[in-house]
């Protein structure tokens, strides 16, 4: 059971309290000054007229939340360095999104990703996916809003469920009130106000101080070879093994393909843009800018190791899990320091708001445009600007909800890759058969998706029955606990070992062995689970493809629906005849007869 540790100053308690306060404001001046966001598009897209950067950054902690500020180094704390082989992957991830998908979404200029999955196929498949993504992005949801607030609830004694309510309430009331202008705004005023300072500079200032701490580089890198921890890239075939070049370099890319080419959070901020050629630059520089905060947070997890290389604060009881890392070692290191401990925890909570605050947005698109815009459609924008709030807000409410009950979804990366390749995937999986393949019509994208999604629950259900997952953590020591004046009351202050004490260490500690548990694991629901978004996704298209060649095939040949390259190579090759848009023009006159407009006017 974890120590109360430290407490804050006052000075932190305001950075904190500050940071939810400006959230708030932020919602309330775009609904009273920012313009009436009378239309959905308003709403949802700030009306096609965000700039480039703020969008960018918008994008970046929608994806990049508290998950990514502390559970990636928890991750290379307890596995080593290797996640950070993810960096690599985004260039592919970027590439294929811009290529790909982006230019059909932006063309199309939907506000929800589920229109394009009615048009292209029905409405049974738009509802299908509908189920998987609500179900995907409510638990997710809880476990964003779950995280920080572990960690504060461990740090400052503030009991955990009134933190969870805390930043779910913030959240759903700036995104309620603002729109997606408040989102957006807020995000980049979270990134400039706190986020900068810890996701940037909160990463920079514990890797320049830890590494002093601990004397120099070279001291750190020992020590983490010492521990195991200097294996940059695994080139194993097993797909067992959690993180090898084959697993991230296939698997992540599947699964930040999945995030930027299917999901209404980030799709909805490429259609925001005033041209498709801004949407691309957001692409780029959006997805290489995860991929950055990732080395951050990688390099961050070394340090943290080499710092408590010799007294594993887990092990030991000073913390419960490894997601309370980053928050432990800015105690450690800055609790002298007021106001830093205190960015530290805002940035944690920021980098939940602005992704809570993107998918309860995103979530309330949904539903606006699939289930009440569609059966009322005699509703006024304006009114319907209002109804859609009123869901935004009943979305809080829910993963607030979720927030409260996450304690029990395990460890948050594993969790989230999880969650990912079941029901995402096969939402990528069904807009590949989509933008790529022709003869799939509305059948082949159901069977797709219904044997993907039984196939990734098999995975997950199998693998926490038979505890196949569990895989060999790195050794972790507590032998220099006691001369680091550790004690089961915890001191306020951890004074690093000397030279001599470290020599000591490297010589005579005993380690812990590393926790498996081979007999009971089997080969197939052992597999690691970042390629269940690679899995999830080849089962749909595959199956979709089988299906397609059955008799009774009744496909879409709409060119609108189909990615650029299958446009050009496949239909001009048939000799239908496609009519181009100006892509860059800030807005498509509905004067212009063109196919867009008579394709979006018959929708």
């Amino acid at each position: 059971m974890a120590a109360s540790l430290y407490s804050l100053s006052a000075l932190d308690y305001v950075i904190i309290v500050g940071t939810f306060s400006v959230s708030a404001f932020i919602g309330v001046f775009f609904a009273c000054f920012g313009g009436r966001q009378k239309t959905s598009e308003e709403y949802f897209l700030g009306n096609r007229r965000m700039g480039v950067i703020p969008v960018i950054i918008s994008m970046t902690v929608t994806v990049m939340s508290a998950i990514t500020y502390l559970g990636v180094p928890g991750e290379v704390y307890m596995l080593g360095p290797k996640f950070g082989l993810m960096f690599v992957s985004k260039f592919v991830v970027a590439f294929l999104t811009t290529t790909f998908f982006l230019p059909v979404f932006y063309r199309l200029r939907i506000v929800s990703v589920y229109e394009y999955y009615d048009r292209r196929f029905n409405v049974a498949v738009r509802y299908s996916i509908l189920v998987a993504e609500f179900a995907h992005a409510m638990l997710y949801c809880g476990v964003v809003i779950y995280i920080p607030s572990l960690a504060l609830s461990t740090i400052t004694g503030v009991n955990l469920s009134l933190c969870v309510i805390a930043v779910g309430a913030v959240c759903t009331f700036y995104t309620t009130i603002g729109g997606f202008k408040a989102v957006s705004k807020t995000n980049f005023t979270c990134i400039f106000l706190t986020q900068a300072a810890v996701m940037t500079v909160g990463f920079l200032l514990i890797i320049v101080v830890g590494t002093v701490r601990i004397g120099g580089a070279a001291e750190g890198w020992r020590l983490a070879k010492e521990g195991q921890r200097t294996q940059l890239v695994d080139f194993s075939l097993d797909p067992t093994v959690r993180y090898t070049f084959w697993t991230i370099m296939v698997g992540g890319s599947f699964m930040y393909l999945m995030i930027n080419g299917s999901k209404q959070a980030v799709i909805q901020r490429f259609n925001s843009c005033k041209t498709e050629t801004q949407a691309k630059v957001v692409a780029w520089f959006g997805i290489v800018g995860m991929g950055v905060v990732e080395m951050l947070a990688v390099i961050c997890g070394m340090v943290v190791y080499a710092w408590y290389a010799h007294c594993d604060p887990i092990t030991s009881g000073r913390i419960i899990s490894r997601d309370q890392l980053i928050p432990l070692v800015v105690m450690d290191l800055f609790h002298d320091v007021p106001g830093l401990p205190g960015i530290a925890i805002a940035g944690a909570f920021c980098a939940s708001l602005s992704s809570v605050s993107s998918l309860i947005n995103s979530l309330a698109a949904i539903t606006g445009e699939t289930l009440v815009k569609s059966r009322w459609k005699s509703m006024s924008e304006s009114f319907y600007a209002k109804v859609v709030k009123l869901i935004s807000a009943g979305y809080g409410v829910i993963g607030i909800c979720v927030g409260l009950l996450s304690s029990s979804l395990g460890t948050v990366i594993q969790i989230v890759l999880s969650l990912g390749g079941i029901f995402g995937g096969p939402g990528l999986g069904v807009m590949c058969l989509g933008i790529f393949v022709p003869r799939a019509d509305s059948r082949s994208a159901l069977c797709g998706l219904i044997v993907a999604v039984a196939v990734g629950l098999t995975l997950e259900v199998g693998a926490r029955m038979t505890g196949s997952r569990a895989q060999p953590n790195l050794p972790l020591s507590v032998e220099g606990c006691e001369a680091l004046n550790v004690t089961s009351d915890f001191a306020t202050s951890i004074v690093m070992p000397t030279t001599e004490d470290r020599n000591y260490y490297a010589t005579n500690t005993p380690v812990y062995p590393p926790h498996s548990n081979e007999s009971t694991r089997i080969g197939f629901f052992a597999i690691s689970n970042l390629h269940y978004s690679t899995i999830s996704t080849l089962v749909t298209v595959l199956v979709g493809l089988l299906v397609s060649y059955l008799p009774g095939n009744k496909s879409e040949s709409d060119p609108a629906f189909f990615t650029p390259f299958i446009q050009k190579y496949y239909f001009n090759n048939k000799g239908t005849t496609l009519k181009t848009v100006d892509v860059d023009k800030e807005e498509i006159s509905e004067d212009e007869p063109h196919e867009m407009n008579e394709f979006l006017k018959k929708s």
